[in-house]
């Protein structure tokens, strides 16, 4: 019996059926068995295992998002505390501490503002009733500690310019009152 090395079958013919009876052959069939070798799998391990060990960290320290995001939110409600005092013509004091920011406006008696500053004491609120602050994140802080007065057209009572930082992230908050984000 012979195999066909085209399609792997046993030639089957009278002759070839009478001489592998005499000879004692076993019909045979050729397969290849298909795997993966130990050194393959070996090696793709490693792979994934540095691959994790260098991308896994980056997914989960997410302390430069929240800074992000906190310096953005600061940098936002110092601009709506200068137009609150522009729109309203009373002054509006925000502070800014490592554990967040607050912003207070004077008192208005009959519609009018008290100039002085020792009546700012009123919470700002936003459009949705909310009061103007905020706390920073868990691991997120602002520097340096400072508070400021904008007045009715909006300059700052600082007698130079302002940096504060949050992490990696720095604004300035100019004396004309006018808060810069690069």
């Amino acid at each position: 019996m012979r195999l066909d090395p085209q399609t792997d079958v046993a030639d089957v013919s009278p002759r070839a059926s009478i001489v592998g009876r005499s000879m004692g052959a076993r019909r045979t069939s050729r397969r290849r068995i298909a795997g993966v070798t130990l050194i393959e799998i070996a090696v793709l391990i490693g792979i994934v295992g540095v691959l994790a060990a260098v991308a896994v960290p980056r997914f989960f320290d997410d302390r430069t998002f929240l800074q992000r995001g906190y310096y953005e939110e600061l940098a936002a409600a110092l601009k709506y505390a200068r137009k609150i005092a522009v729109a309203s013509k009373c002054p509006v004091r925000v502070r800014v501490s490592a554990g967040g920011y607050r912003a207070q406006r004077a008192v208005s008696h009959a519609g009018k503002c008290d100039f002085g500053q020792s009546d700012i004491g009123t919470g700002v609120q936003l459009a949705d009733g909310q009061l103007l602050s905020g706390t920073s994140p868990i691991g997120v802080s602002a520097s340096p500690g400072v508070t400021l007065t904008f007045d009715a057209r909006g300059r700052t009572d600082l007698t130079a310019d302002q940096p504060i930082t949050v992490g990696q992230f720095a604004l300035i908050v100019k004396a004309d009152g006018d808060v810069q984000t690069p």
